[in-house]
């Protein structure tokens, strides 16, 4: 099974948009007006498949609740006109989503907005790095230099921003990290989601060496020229390869981890194997010298449970199973119709269902429930490091790499957490087994994963991340000069034990 990391690379850009798909609906743009009936439907088909194909709808919020939420938003919809705009109706819809307070729940604009997104459609150009309610140029190489606060953009200031934006993000839980993070990493998709797509922008900003306030205006740039011409931003220098090795003194192992996925632009799980096959012996062959490890998970959104019980198997002496529960509504695929035949074709939607059929087994209160051969006992490595451990975490922390903390945080004894909460929830979530469906009228994709995990016993503070031991947060100063905040204190609390 997968634990899905929503949005890998971008909310939008989870699957490719093919040529089949655009033409479909390519007159279909966020301004686009459809009759209200037309909406009514497919809001109505969204509820009706979140209801038969979710398992965790009502960890956050009571069944009561969403009612009254969807009937509102059924009344605003109503009154928004005989043909309201695709933008007001995607709004709508994805308000609605988020009292399920899942990550891995969300709606996508139709397959024709994704290609302008990805390719023709003209975006903001500038990578920004948010600390508190602020924006800072975050690339050496652009029109503003590094550094440089963006006080507004077209007369808004970023506080308004995020707030805007916000709710186009799916979050578990109350955790808030995440959102900031992913408004930070995808800004320009979500401004033109919500804005439209613009010819230029109108910025005031305060460049590092000056203390006044300045007022451009910048060009936007073509999607597809902004990818390709893009440079890494000043934030991510070092973290080109997904898996980095390093031993910063004689006591010390260090390894980051930027991913648990495999393919789907990823390194290939032989890669991962090996990496931490190699690492592991080294320590293993100097368990004498290596009393202390930094296991580096800020940027890891999750991927296969697969590559998180491997990581684990090298830090507990103890037989351990994926999870302690997991439950499904149904081993069918409720509303097969309009599943996304690009994102689960006819074969993949048939393994599903075998797969779903062989792992679960009915419970006593109607619903089905991961069985011993679903969820069997792994060995722990014979090469199992058994020092002191300090693990990384902030708000990209997310789905399995979130549940991987949640797992050392109430198994291991020797292990201190450094940084921000993390992105995914602590407690349960839902996962897994990701189903994509077409709304028929708007075109809009619904995600909707179909597995409810509870990796450990219920913790106290169930609907938050993973709390860090000690809270340390990036600063401004740090950025600037290139330093990293958390690793440096990481550092000096090994130098301190």
């Amino acid at each position: 099974m997968k634990a899905v990391a929503t949005k890998l690379v971008l909310m939008l850009c989870l699957f490719l948009t093919t040529s089949s798909l655009v033409a479909q609906d390519q007159r279909l743009r966020m301004g686009s007006r459809l009759p209200r009936d037309a909406f009514l439907s497919d809001f109505q088909l969204m509820s009706d498949i979140l209801k038969q194909a979710h398992p965790g709808m009502y960890l956050h919020t009571s069944k009561e609740q969403f009612a009254d939420d969807f009937a509102e938003t059924v009344e605003k919809l109503r009154t928004a006109g005989n043909r309201p705009s695709l933008r007001q109706f995607f709004l709508l819809a994805t308000e609605a989503l988020d009292p399920i307070r899942c990550g891995h729940t969300y709606l996508l604009p139709p397959p024709s907005v994704q290609d302008r997104l990805q390719y023709g459609g003209k975006l903001f150009p500038i990578p920004i790095k948010v600390f508190g309610n602020k924006f800072y140029v975050d690339q050496r190489k652009t029109d503003l230099p590094f550094g440089t606060e963006i006080i507004s953009i077209n007369d808004q200031s970023p506080a308004e921003l995020l707030s805007i934006l916000g709710p186009l993000v799916s979050q578990d839980g109350f955790v808030e990290s995440f959102r900031e993070t992913y408004i930070e990493d995808n800004f320009s998709e979500l401004y033109a989601i919500r804005f439209g797509f613009t010819e230029s922008f109108d910025l005031q900003v305060r460049r590092s060496d000056q203390s006044s306030v300045e007022t451009i205006s910048i060009p936007a740039k073509r999607a597809s020229n902004l990818y390709d011409q893009a440079e890494p931003r000043a934030s991510r220098e070092g973290r080109e390869l997904a898996f980095r090795i390093d031993f910063p003194n004689d006591s010390t192992a260090f390894i980051a981890i930027d991913t648990f996925d495999s393919g789907n632009g990823s390194p290939p799980f032989r890669l991962y194997k090996s990496t931490l096959k190699k690492f592991f012996s080294v320590v293993d062959r100097h368990e004498d010298s290596f009393d202390n490890m930094i296991i580096d998970l800020r940027y890891n959104d999750g991927g296969y449970t697969r590559n998180e019980m491997l990581l684990y198997s090298y830090l507990t002496n103890n037989p351990f199973a994926e999870v302690d529960n997991a439950e499904i509504l149904t081993s069918e695929l409720p509303y097969k119709q309009h599943l996304d035949r690009e994102y689960v074709t006819k074969g993949l939607a048939k393994y599903y269902q075998r797969t779903l059929s062989k792992d679960f087994e009915e419970s006593y209160n109607g619903t089905l429930q991961i069985s011993e051969d679903g969820n069997p006992i792994i060995p722990p490595n014979r090469k199992a490091f058994d020092g002191k451990i300090y693990v990384l975490i902030g708000g990209r922390t997310y789905s399995a790499g979130s549940s991987f903390c949640s797992r050392l945080k109430a198994a291991h004894p020797n292990v201190e957490f450094i940084g921000e909460e993390t992105g995914g929830a602590s407690g349960a979530f839902t996962a897994g087994t990701l189903l994509m469906y077409t709304l028929p009228n708007s075109r809009c994709k619904l995600a909707v994963p179909i597995i409810r995990y509870q990796t450990v016993k219920q913790t106290k503070s169930a609907d938050r991340g993973v709390m860090p031991d000690y809270p340390v947060k990036q600063t401004l100063e740090d950025f600037k000069a290139g330093k990293d905040t958390v690793l440096q204190a990481a550092l000096e609390l090994v130098k301190d034990d």
